[in-house]
């Protein structure tokens, strides 16, 4: 990852892998992968999901809903006393946990809106579509490089699609239109969805103190309000829901109130690159330090990497029109030669300062003397005796060493003459 760390990492409740993440990335925030919470809840708590029909929408409303801590500990501590589970020791446990997956407390960490480990999108689901326990090692990477290709594939087309169509608008306002423009396909359906979702939303205002106003926001049919500060000095807003935070990209709350103050575009400050068609234009930051190491390969193993990932970019983006494919080809063609060119001169000189090849002059002596037909000294070489060593000619099998049918028929031939000659000596003798 280039020396960064990430914000939020996402795993089951592995006590060792915890240890592992605090001390390698003390400043990432650790959650816990809901799915695998849920699943654990089903085993500890079985009797009371079975039993009671509103407890999984309570269990749920505790991990999911809540703006603020105290609410969430009301949550909590109302559900532990209609479900008489004051003695559970599994949900002591968890409470003891409450940062890493309540996401009361994980809002404002940014996570792209994941709160499990997404089994069905993970690395191993994919893998099981393109490789069996059956194959060997090399089999598995053959088939492991076609799910990479694959994988990259549909990037390209989602890359040729966002740039290549626009989404059509499910009603024509201004910031829907600035949004279609910038947003990626995918990302611009999430935005649109906020957006309508702000029509039935009801707006209040709680106080104004300066250029700061905040307002009440109340989503339709929801118990809860939401609760958005907005500053007319450098247009910020921020919601309690904290949406932007946790997804990057602005909530249907926030939405209401930008509306309300007539903004027709998105404002900058609250536009993610990464979600945007743009993501990928820009200098590739590959963050490589000239460090010599002992060993020469690690070496050459770093330089690659940094050169794959910088080249892995431009192939990308020259590959979306032939123009720029035939340049990027080019300029690569030439690059390539004037590389080739530089590893033979540094190979030459390396050669000479290490005493292992020869200078101008002491090819040119050398040349002279074998000319006149001097010795060279330091060079010895064995006289060559007949049939000694080892042949370069094969060896014949069994089958080749056996008399063809000819070589048979030849030997009969003169076998039988012989016989014949002798025969007729004996009678005249």
């Amino acid at each position: 990852m280039l020396g960064k760390e990430p914000k939020t990492i996402l795993t089951d409740q592995d006590p060792a892998m915890a240890k592992a993440l605090a001390s390698q990335w003390p400043e990432t925030y650790h959650r816990l992968c809901v799915w695998h919470m849920y699943q654990n809840a089903a085993k500890h708590l079985s009797d009371k999901f079975e039993r009671f029909s509103s407890f999984a929408k309570d269990f749920s409303s505790c991990v999911y809903d809540h703006d603020e801590e105290e609410d969430f500990l009301k949550a909590w501590q109302d559900m532990i006393k209609t479900y008489n589970l004051e003695n559970n020791t599994w949900l002591q446990r968890q409470f003891q946990l409450k940062e890493q997956w309540a996401l009361v407390y994980g809002r404002q960490n940014f996570c792209a809106d994941m709160s499990t480990t997404q089994r069905s999108e993970s690395m191993n689901n994919q893998l099981k579509h393109y490789v069996s326990y059956k194959y060997d090692l090399v089999r598995f990477f053959d088939h492991f490089q076609n799910l990479l290709e694959d994988r990259r594939y549909k990037e390209l087309q989602a890359d040729f699609k966002d740039n290549q169509s626009k989404p059509s608008l499910p009603f024509p306002v201004e910031i829907l239109k600035h949004a279609a423009k910038i947003y990626t396909l995918e990302v611009f359906k999430i935005f649109s969805d906020q957006l309508w979702l702000t029509w039935d939303c009801e707006l209040y205002t709680i106080e104004a103190t300066g250029s700061t106003t905040s307002y009440k926001v109340v989503p339709p049919g929801k118990p809860r309000h939401h609760v958005v500060t907005f500053d007319s000095s450098d247009s910020t807003i921020s919601c309690s829901c904290k949406k932007f935070e946790f997804l990057g990209i602005l909530c249907a709350h926030s939405l209401k109130v930008l509306s309300f103050q007539n903004f027709k575009r998105v404002p900058d400050r609250y536009i993610l690159k990464r979600w945007t068609q743009d993501a990928k234009v820009g200098v590739v930051n590959c963050s490589y330090t000239s460090t010599r190491s002992n060993d020469p390969k690690v070496d050459i193993a770093s330089r690659y990497k940094a050169l794959l990932r910088w080249y892995s970019h431009l192939a990308a983006r020259a590959a979306m029109s032939e123009q720029t494919f035939e340049m990027a080809m080019s300029d690569g063609e030439k690059t390539l030669t004037e590389i080739e060119a530089a590893l033979k001169r540094l190979s030459m000189e390396d050669s000479l300062n290490s005493g292992g090849g020869k200078d101008a002059s002491q090819v040119a002596t050398d040349g002279q003397n074998q000319k006149e037909g001097k010795k060279v000294k330091g060079i010895k070489l064995k006289p060559k005796v007949k049939g000694a060593g080892k042949s370069s000619c094969r060896l014949k099998n069994a089958l080749e060493k056996a008399p063809t049918k000819r070589k048979r028929k030849n030997a009969l031939e003169r076998a039988t003459t012989t016989r014949k000659r002798k025969n007729v000596e004996e009678v005249t003798g």
